[in-house]
C-alpha cells in the first residue's frame, strides 16, 4: 500500500503570510521559533523565500489553530 504524503499549497506571498502570522499572534520571532522547535535562523530563511519542510510547515499549522489564527497560513492537500 502506498503511503499518501501531504503537500501544500503555498500562497504566493508564503513570506508575507508568515510575518502577518507572527504580527497577529504577538509572539516574538524567538518564541515562535521555540513553539515551532525550530531556529530563528530558519525563520528568517523562510521569510526569504525558502518553504519549511513538512514537519515544520505542520507544527506552524498547530500553533495557528491553536491561536485561532489558521486563516492567515496555508492549506494542506493529501497527494499520493
Amino acid at each position: 500500500m502506498r503511503q499518501r504524503r501531504a503537500s501544500y499549497d503555498y500562497p504566493e506571498d508564503f513570506a508575507g503570510a508568515l510575518i502577518r502570522f507572527k504580527e497577529a499572534s504577538g509572539l516574538s520571532w524567538g518564541a515562535m521559533a521555540r513553539e515551532l522547535g525550530t531556529s530563528r535562523l530558519n525563520l528568517w530563511r523562510w521569510r526569504n523565500g525558502v518553504r519549511p519542510n513538512t514537519d515544520h510547515l505542520l507544527a506552524l499549522q498547530n500553533l495557528a489553530r491553536r491561536l485561532g489564527l489558521e486563516h492567515l497560513l496555508p492549506t494542506a492537500t493529501l497527494h499520493g
